[in-house]
Order: C-alpha cells, then sequence, then structure tokens
C-alpha cells in the first residue's frame, strides 16, 4: 500500500512499473477490524514522514521523499492510512510495530501469439518502526518496497537493458523514515 505516497509516483519515469502500483494505497489490501475498514481505531493524528534513501537496487528515486500519512490504534494494533485499506500490525511494550503485505498484479499479459508469459510482479512493503510514548507524537524506522517475479512470470522488459525503468529484478528500495504529528485526530492534516 503506497497510499499517497505512491500516488505523487515514486519514481518520476513513466516507464517504470512503480507507476502501476502509483493507484495503490501505501501497502496492499490487507484485513482490519473495525465498523469502518478504512478507518479502524482510534486516530492518532496525520504525520508528516520524511523519507531518506538508504538502499536501492530498483531504479531512480526520490531522496528525499516526503509525505503524509494518518496513524490509528486499537488497543496494541497499529493501523497506517494513507487511501486505500489500511495496513495493520501490532504494537509491542516498547512501542516498536512491524507492518507488512503484499500485492501482486498483472503488469503485462500473456500474449499466446508469441508465447510470451504474463508479466507479473509482486511488491512486498513493510514498515519497521517505533513510535514516541503515548500520546504518539512522532516515529522513526524503514519503510521497503521490494518486487518480485514469481517463476512462470518473464518481466524481463521492464528491465532497462530492454528499455524499461528496473535496473534488476528482483530489486529492493528502503527508506529511513521519520514521522512528526502534524495534526491531531479529526483535525485536517496538510
Amino acid at each position: 500500500m503506497l497510499s499517497r505516497i505512491f500516488r505523487s509516483t515514486l519514481i518520476q519515469s513513466s516507464k517504470l512499473v512503480f507507476a502501476v502500483f502509483a493507484v495503490f494505497a501505501a501497502f496492499g489490501v490487507t484485513d482490519c477490524m473495525g465498523k469502518d475498514p478504512y478507518n479502524p481505531g482510534s486516530s492518532l493524528g496525520t504525520f508528516r514522514v520524511v523519507g531518506t534513501l538508504k538502499s536501492n537496487s530498483c531504479a531512480e528515486s526520490p531522496n528525499p521523499w516526503e509525505f503524509d500519512v494518518k496513524l490509528s490504534r486499537d488497543a496494541t494494533t497499529l493501523y497506517w492510512l494513507s487511501g486505500g485499506v489500511p495496513a495493520s500490525g501490532t504494537i509491542d511494550a516498547s512501542s516498536h510495530a512491524v507492518l507488512s503485505s503484499v500485492d501482486t498484479r498483472t503488469v503485462r499479459a500473456a500474449d499466446p501469439k508469441t508465447k510470451t508469459p504474463a508479466c507479473i510482479m509482486a511488491r512486498t512493503d513493510t514498515l519497521d518502526a517505533t513510535l514516541s510514548k503515548d500520546p504518539i507524537s512522532s516515529f522513526i524506522g524503514n519503510l521497503t518496497y521490494r518486487f518480485d517475479v514469481p517463476e512462470d512470470a518473464d518481466c524481463s522488459d521492464q528491465l532497462v537493458s530492454s528499455g524499461g525503468g528496473f535496473q534488476t529484478l528482483p530489486c529492493e528500495v528502503t527508506y529511513q523514515i521519520a514521522g512528526e504529528k502534524t495534526a491531531d485526530a479529526g483535525v485536517q492534516g496538510q
């Protein structure tokens, strides 16, 4: 789920497959409990996140990268809300949380005439963060996007060597992130 993060597009080049995933929320679709699956738990507010590129084997990526995200909490469950169904994970006693999701998409359909298999990519999004003590006003951690191709798929046309945007597949982009609260619960963020 790369919410607004990828709505403004992680990668500026229109050739990159990142654009295929730009329409999805910050993390892949996950199951959420509660009356409203798009706004579970109690709001913690809006946070301004600044990411510094830590490692990248995929393609050109923004550095620094800034975006807004809303966080909410239900007991020991943390929710990352950024446009789609939220990602969730458990907050432990030391205010550490790991949220992860996988979203698999067909980038290019198979071509039976040329017997070319489909290009299918699985993007795994992982947030590994430590939050400030209650009341939560900030967090730090890592945000990683990993792109994998199943064995029966062929995404060689997505590589730079074939005119695509990826340096290699599989690949991974990791940002070191820091988030600061910009608006309390119920108040519109930036």
